[in-house]
């Protein structure tokens, strides 16, 4: 009897710790505190907002475990290979880039390219034949509206800082003046034009007189940073030499609407249960 009534408390206890857990229950689908702090150590977000991106995301693996819809290691995996070889880059060092600019580790990494996936996936089962081109005028009225997106300099005046030592790179980063013979620097001009798309983006969006993330050296090994001295010659490409680039934006807002709504009537019909949050 006392070893019954011993190993009735140790239960109790136990499921008391994995409710104490669980932050929000979506159709017997469980949110716990932990994945809630998790995102939001990487989003740098409010509890709400954590917790809205949390619950479309659960309704999204709901919908998709309905439909029979998988997204396969296999295919996280291809996936994330494409995104290194179009970036010049290896699988570890992709992961060491999303680790340094999102601050995502490799587990996570997959884990959003899974939902990436999923999401695509998704789309194609609910929305897909409810989509039609941008005619014309959408086109135009959505170039106009965002001009200053499109606006990219001809060529960014840098410094190059690298070395084959992680810590003394970001030593030397944080202290510019400091003497660190591992770290070499160079003065480099880079046409935007004819480099990496993706780091022709970081250096656009990285403001004058900073340093961008750390990165992996492309095609080499070691780590590198640049610290942006100035853009030149900024100007607006017209409208016909970045069309599919606008095409492509309209039709990810028209696919993200159409799936918001999907959601939001999924939301509306979904028992959701909000038991405990982390305070902000």
């Amino acid at each position: 009897m006392k070893n019954l009534f011993l190993s009735l408390l140790l239960s109790s206890a136990l499921f008391a710790e994995i409710i104490d857990g669980i932050a929000i229950i979506i159709d017997d689908e469980p949110i716990t505190l932990y994945e809630i702090k998790q995102e939001q150590a990487v989003t740098q977000q409010s509890v709400k907002v954590t917790v809205d991106a949390l619950i479309r995301t659960k309704l999204e693996q709901i919908e998709a475990k309905k439909r029979g819809i998988k997204v396969s290691k296999r295919e996280v995996l291809d996936d994330l290979k494409k995104m290194a070889e179009q970036n010049n880059m290896t699988l570890a060092q992709l992961y060491e880039a999303m680790n340094s600019v999102r601050h995502l580790s490799e587990s996570q990494t997959k884990a959003k390219t899974k939902e990436k996936l999923l999401k695509q996936k998704l789309f194609n089962a609910v929305a897909i034949s409810k989509m039609e081109e941008p005619t014309e005028d959408e086109l135009l009225e959505y170039y106009e509206l965002h001009l200053s997106e499109y606006q990219a300099p001809k060529t960014i005046d840098t410094i190059l800082y690298k070395s084959a030592d992680q810590n003394a790179l970001q030593q030397k980063l944080s202290s510019p003046m400091m003497s660190i013979p591992s770290v070499q620097t160079e003065n480099v001009s880079l046409e935007i034009a004819k480099i990496n798309p993706r780091l022709a983006e970081l250096l656009i969006k990285t403001d004058n007189g900073h340093f961008t993330p750390i990165l992996p050296q492309m095609g080499e090994s070691g780590h590198m940073s640049f610290y942006v001295m100035q853009k030149n010659d900024i100007n607006t490409p017209p409208l016909e030499l970045i069309r599919s680039q606008v095409e492509n934006q309209i039709m990810e807002e028209k696919r993200e609407q159409i799936l918001n709504e999907h959601f939001q009537r999924m939301r509306v019909k979904a028992d959701i249960k909000v038991l405990r949050l982390p305070e902000e």
